[in-house]
C-alpha cells in the first residue's frame, strides 16, 4: 500500500490544482486506496458541512480536470461513502424549503404536532470519508 505523509499528500493536492501528474503505483488496489486519500483530503479542506453536493461537484470537477482519474473512479469513490441522513445541511434546506419549514417548527413550540404529520422523512446523502493525516 502507498504510504503517504502529509507532506506528500499535500503535494499531491498542488499537483492536482496545478493539473500536473504525480506518480502512483500501478496496481489498482493501490490506486483506489491513493483516490480515496486524495478525496478525503480534497472533500474535507471545502465547505463540505453546509454544502455536501456542491463540495462533491468541486472534487469530482478538480480531479477530472486533472485528468489522472477516470469519472467512473471517481463515483465509485463517493458511492462507497455515501450515507443518508436526517441531520440536514444548508444546501440541502435551501433545496427543500417544505423540510426546512418542518424542522424549524419541530424546533419551536409544537414538536410533537409536526411529528406526527410528516409520514417518511427526506434523506438528505452525505458522505463520510476516513480522516487522513
Amino acid at each position: 500500500m502507498l504510504n503517504t505523509s502529509q507532506y506528500d499528500l499535500n503535494e499531491i493536492i498542488q499537483k492536482i490544482k496545478n493539473k500536473s501528474p504525480f506518480e502512483l503505483k500501478d496496481n489498482e488496489r493501490s490506486r483506489s486506496w491513493s483516490l480515496r486519500v486524495i478525496i478525503s483530503k480534497l472533500y474535507y479542506s471545502l465547505d463540505y458541512e453546509k454544502e455536501p453536493q456542491a463540495t462533491r461537484q468541486k472534487v469530482i470537477q478538480l480531479l477530472f480536470y486533472h485528468g489522472q482519474f477516470s469519472r467512473e473512479e471517481i463515483d465509485e469513490i463517493f458511492q462507497s461513502s455515501a450515507k443518508e441522513t436526517t441531520d440536514y445541511s444548508m444546501e440541502f434546506l435551501k433545496q427543500h424549503p417544505q423540510v426546512a419549514k418542518a424542522e424549524a417548527l419541530k424546533s419551536k413550540e409544537f414538536p410533537d404536532e409536526i411529528e406526527g404529520k410528516e409520514g417518511e422523512k427526506l434523506k438528505e446523502i452525505k458522505y463520510i470519508f476516513p480522516h487522513y493525516g
